[in-house]
């Protein structure tokens, strides 16, 4: 596989997610092209060999077992362009220099989102967001790799809603995105940003293992909110916690597990179901092989 690309083998991915969690994988490529990529895709259909597309290993919760397959990794599909203020991105981008990309060519309508984790494909998987601003808000148009096709779609024909979009458990493959740039004042978009930035500090648990928030704020109340008042904050079940920073957000705290994790959704589900009659939606993603 080595001509696809970058392929390392027996790989522990609990270094390539932000739980921390995770078996083993077989191999994990990073394709260094377009091509590549489907000629890799090519042969594992070939060879009947499972695959996984891994962005940042952000808002997934990742198995506890072994993976005899492929993660693939698309960091390497990284381009970056502009062409009468509309942005060609790479879906291998991180969310963060994309963000900072934009505002050095003078455009701001995305800095709200600079913070966030994790790669652009997640990103627009998940339709990211962060303080009122959402990667939809200005999106063109996305390009898949769907069934061996490359199909570039408007944003009008993508099935899209907060924090959702029709990609999400699909093995549609994000390559790239074009977005409406906006020209703005860098400088207020900047100290912006900084506020932001220290406003996550003191609200979220920055420097835990965790993959962000964990469930969708229902509508008319803040997740973390209802969790906090039914008791859980700071709940610790086996080697996961609720954080005692922001209760939307499980942490890693003693060899936790992706089990240690999904049980602990279950019990905030099932609590927050019981005392306010409201089933909150997850908003991470549970990986199975």
């Amino acid at each position: 596989m080595r001509e696809y690309g970058t392929v390392l083998e027996n790989v522990d991915l609990k270094k390539y997610n932000t739980y921390g969690i995770g078996g083993k994988a077989k191999y994990l490529v990073m394709p260094d092209s377009l091509k590549d990529l489907q000629d890799l895709l090519a042969f594992l259909q070939q060879e009947k060999r499972p695959w996984y597309i891994l962005g940042g290993g952000s808002n997934v919760i990742l198995p506890d077992t072994d993976f005899n397959g492929v993660i693939i990794k698309l960091d390497h599909l990284n381009n970056y362009s502009v062409h009468k203020d509309i942005i060609t991105v790479g879906a291998g981008i991180t969310l963060g220099e994309m963000v900072n990309k934009m505002l050095a060519d003078g455009y701001t309508n995305y800095a709200n989102l600079l913070g966030i984790p994790g790669l652009l494909g997640g990103a627009i998987i998940g339709n990211a967001g962060a303080n009122g601003t959402n990667i939809f808000d200005n999106l063109l148009s996305v390009t898949i790799l769907r069934d061996g096709n490359i199909v570039e779609l408007k944003k009008d024909d993508i099935n899209y809603d907060y924090r959702y979009t029709e990609f999400k458990n699909t093995q549609a493959i994000i390559l790239n995105a074009k977005f409406q740039g906006i020209k703005g004042n860098v400088a207020m978009a900047k100290e912006m940003v900084k506020e932001n930035l220290e406003r996550r500090k003191n609200t979220q648990p920055l420097g835990t293992k965790n993959a962000g928030s964990v469930f969708k704020n229902p509508s008319n109340f803040a997740a973390g909110y209802l969790i906090e008042r039914a008791g859980l904050k700071g709940f610790k079940y086996v080697g996961s916690k609720v954080s005692d920073k922001y209760a939307n957000f499980i942490i890693y705290f003693n060899n936790a597990t992706s089990r240690d994790i999904i049980e602990l959704i279950t019990i905030i589900k099932t609590e927050v179901k019981k005392r306010f009659q409201v089933d909150l939606e997850l908003e991470q993603i549970i990986v199975n092989w």
